[in-house]
């Protein structure tokens, strides 16, 4: 949901549901709610969705694009890995929202992960994805 939907459904103020994303996002080293919302299902935290069954169907290129989001990954590097241009990578995500009926990225890496094509074999982005440091 947008941080208006939340404040709406939460009878807060949108400041505040800001301010609660952005420090969560500042604890889990992430920039984005969509990699929020990845970290969080890798990390337990919230609990990960229950799959849906029968999943949509997505092909190599489409579980590569879908993980850009997930993983904060700039299109250009995406596109190098599926051998397409950035352009063409953030098409095949437009599309890819509105074939899965996605409101935005966050909502499409839920979807992802509830058809199974998303999962925590790359791990969680930010922070949470580096092992810890001994001093």
């Amino acid at each position: 949901m947008s941080s208006a939907q939340v404040s709406a459904e939460l009878a807060l103020s949108k400041a505040t549901v800001d301010v609660q994303i952005s420090d969560r996002n500042a604890k889990t080293g992430v920039t984005t709610r969509t990699t929020l919302v990845h970290t969080t299902y890798v990390t337990g935290q919230p609990p990960r969705p229950e799959l849906i069954t029968p999943a949509l169907v997505a092909d190599e290129v489409e579980r590569e694009i879908l993980w850009r989001p997930a993983l904060s990954a700039e299109l250009a590097k995406t596109g190098r890995r599926c051998h397409y241009s950035a352009n063409a990578v953030g098409k095949r995500l437009r599309a890819l929202r509105k074939q899965w009926n996605a409101s935005n990225n966050p909502h499409l890496v839920t979807l992802a992960w509830q058809y199974g094509v998303l999962d925590d074999s790359r791990g969680p982005a930010g922070f949470a994805a580096r092992s810890p440091t001994r001093r």
